[in-house]
């Protein structure tokens, strides 16, 4: 009688402990991490800072643009502070990015200088755009880059001759043009918010050579660059990224 009753305890705890062997575990939830930041996606931003530029004009044989007859050259360095926008588009992969960029804005440089003895010269500047490709290298919400490409602005050089101080209008030359150039820059841009990011930048403007003539047949020719360094302000469309399970 004890042996079955001992026998039938010992099985009954047995069936016990195998159908709790086959319970459900309870499995803890895992955390959930943020992905590191992406910098990928269109953006677009505002833009202001200080531009300078610099244009050579100078007389060109038989030289008889300028009074004396010789041959000449002035320097002009127009200080602006100018501003704009721009909008572009980032690729990001691994620690680089790829981006493509446009800018665009009025410089507002200008600048006339009435050299002695009888000399005239100007420059102005009005709109202008860039339109650039861009390599950076991404410290999380840190970017630095470079970039390069054509620039475009409408300006206007003027050269001549003064008879008593006044501008002689057959000696008076003035081109305006849009004109095409090349750029090339660096800067840095930081990530303040998931969708916001500040920048600094430096650009550098060249627009070749052209020449303008007056009505007595004399000739000139104007050489423009423009140094600008900008700080800006850009809204990347996307937010941040999504979160990721990261352990358990």
């Amino acid at each position: 009688m004890k042996k079955s009753l001992f026998a039938g305890v010992s099985l009954f705890a047995f069936a016990g402990a195998a159908s709790g062997a086959d319970l459900p575990r309870r499995v803890p939830a895992p955390d959930m991490i943020p992905a590191g930041f992406s910098w990928t996606g269109f953006y677009v931003g505002g833009h202001t800072g200080i531009a300078v530029g610099r244009t050579t004009t100078g007389n060109t044989s038989p030289y008889g643009g300028f009074d004396a007859g010789i041959p000449l050259s002035y320097d002009l360095n127009p200080v602006s502070v100018f501003g704009g926008g721009q909008l572009g588009y980032n690729w990001q992969y691994g620690v680089y990015v790829l981006g493509v960029e446009a800018d665009l804005g009025y410089l507002g440089l200008r600048e006339t200088v009435r050299p002695a003895p009888d000399d005239y010269v100007s420059v102005k500047y009005g709109w202008y755009g860039t339109v650039t490709g861009r390599l950076g290298f991404a410290y999380d919400r840190l970017l630095t880059y470079v970039k390069g490409g054509a620039a475009v602005a409408s300006i206007t050089n003027a050269a001549g001759g003064l008879t008593g101080g006044v501008i002689d209008p057959s000696d008076y030359s003035a081109v305006r043009k849009t004109r095409l150039g090349w750029t090339v820059g660096s800067g840095f841009e930081l990530a303040f918010a998931p969708n916001w990011s500040f920048k600094s930048e430096y650009l550098y403007m060249n627009f070749g050579k052209q020449t303008s003539t007056n009505l007595d047949g004399d000739s000139f020719t104007h050489k423009n660059q423009v140094h600008t360094w900008k700080v800006g302000l850009n809204y990347r469309f996307g937010g941040a990224a999504p979160v990721v399970v990261a352990r358990y």
